[in-house]
C-alpha cells in the first residue's frame, strides 16, 4: 500500500514539475510518504512541505530552483506576494545566486512575518500587485528599489542593468519610477547613483558584475559590446565584451562563462568541440586586427578573486584610474585600493 501511493505521489510530483513548480504537499499523510522517497534518494524536500525528484532538481539553475519554489508556496499560500530577490527573478533580472537561497516575501510592519532558513520578509506597505506567469509580485518599480536596497554594491549593478535592458529603460525612467513606488523607503539617494552607473549594453549578470569589481577596484570604465570588422565577412562583425581605448588601440576583455558551450541557446545546437573550435577561430580572427594590442579571457571565479583579478588586467595593461571614487562610494560600493 505504501509504495504504491509514493509511487502515485512521485508521478504527481513529476507532473507538477512540467508546469515549472515544486510539488505542494498538502496533508500530513503526503508529507509522510514523501519524505519516504527523500529518504532514499527519489526526491528532495526543497523547502518545507515543496518536493521535486531528485534528478530533475539537481539539472536546474539556481534561479529555476527559486521560481519552483515560488510556485508551490503559491499554491499553499494564495495570498502571498513576492518582492525583492525572490519577485525580480520572476521578472526575469540578473539576480546573484547568493541571494535566492531564501524566498523572500512582502510583509508589513503589522503582520511581520519572521526570518527562516527558507523565507525572508521585505517591508513593503500598501503597494500594487502584479501577476506574472502565476505567481503574486510586487510592482517592477519596486522590485527593483527594494533589490537596490537590499544588495552589494555588484549585485544591484546587476539588477539595475537587467531591468534597463529588458524594459527598454532610460536611467532617468527608471529612478522616476522607484521615486514613485517606493516612498519613503531608505537609501533613494544611494540607488539614484547607482542607477547612473547603470549600463543596459551589458548581456548578462555575469558581464554586470565583472564591470562593476573593475570599477570598484579603480580600473578604467570599459567601453560595452564595441564591435570590430569580421576581415573574412565584409559587412559583419564581432561585438567584444569589454574594450579599453588605450592610445588609439584596443585591449578586449571577454567573460567566459559555461553557459556559453553547453547552453542550446547559446550553441544553436552546436557540439561543445565545434563551439570551442569557432571561438578559437574568432579570438585568432580579432587578434589580427592592427587596433588590437591583446585579448584578455577571464571566467566569474577570476572576477571574484578581486586581487588576482585586478593584477591581471593591470598586467594586460588596463589603466587604474580610480576615477569613479565618488560615485561608487555614494552608490553604495567600496573603492579597493591596495
Amino acid at each position: 500500500m505504501a509504495k504504491r501511493v509514493l509511487a502515485q505521489l512521485e508521478q504527481m510530483v513529476s507532473d507538477v514539475q512540467e508546469k515549472k513548480s515544486c510539488f505542494a504537499a498538502t496533508t500530513n499523510q503526503q508529507l509522510r510518504c514523501l519524505r519516504t522517497g527523500v529518504s532514499k534518494g527519489e526526491l528532495v524536500e526543497a523547502a518545507p512541505s515543496l518536493f521535486a525528484t531528485t534528478s530533475y532538481w539537481s539539472e536546474l539553475k539556481p534561479s529555476e530552483r527559486s521560481l519552483h519554489i515560488m510556485s508551490g508556496l503559491q499554491h499553499l499560500h494564495p495570498d502571498w506576494v513576492f518582492a525583492g530577490p525572490s519577485a525580480a527573478v520572476a521578472y526575469g533580472l540578473a539576480v546573484s545566486n547568493h541571494y535566492l537561497t531564501k524566498t523572500w516575501i512582502a510583509s508589513t510592519r503589522k503582520t511581520h512575518r519572521r526570518t527562516t532558513d527558507y523565507c525572508q520578509p521585505v517591508i513593503v506597505a500598501n503597494q500594487a500587485v502584479e501577476k506574472v506567469s502565476g505567481l503574486r509580485l510586487t510592482s517592477l518599480f519596486r522590485t527593483v528599489g527594494d533589490c537596490l536596497r537590499i544588495m552589494d554594491f555588484r549585485s544591484g549593478i546587476a539588477v539595475a542593468d537587467s531591468v534597463l535592458r529588458l524594459r527598454a529603460l532610460t536611467g532617468d525612467e527608471l529612478i522616476t519610477g522607484i521615486n514613485s513606488a517606493c516612498k519613503k523607503m531608505s537609501r533613494i539617494s544611494q540607488m539614484r547613483s547607482l542607477i547612473t552607473l547603470a549600463d543596459p549594453r551589458a548581456e548578462s549578470g555575469g558581464e554586470s558584475i565583472a564591470r562593476a569589481t573593475m570599477l570598484e577596484l579603480g580600473l578604467a570604465e570599459p567601453n560595452l559590446q564595441q564591435k570590430f570588422d569580421n576581415p573574412l565577412c565584409p559587412g559583419k562583425t564581432y561585438r567584444i565584451d569589454f574594450a579599453w581605448d588605450v592610445g588609439g588601440q584596443f585591449i578586449l576583455g571577454e567573460l567566459d562563462g559555461y553557459e556559453k558551450y553547453v547552453s542550446k541557446e547559446m550553441t544553436g545546437g552546436k557540439s561543445m568541440a565545434k563551439v570551442i573550435e569557432d571561438e578559437h577561430r574568432r579570438q585568432s580572427l580579432i587578434e589580427a586586427d592592427p587596433k588590437v594590442l591583446r585579448v584578455v579571457r577571464f571566467g566569474i571565479a577570476d572576477v571574484m578573486r578581486d586581487w588576482d583579478f585586478l593584477n591581471l588586467l593591470l598586467r594586460c595593461g588596463i589603466p587604474r584610474t580610480f576615477t569613479y571614487d565618488d560615485r561608487i562610494s555614494s552608490a553604495g560600493g567600496i573603492l579597493r585600493c591596495r
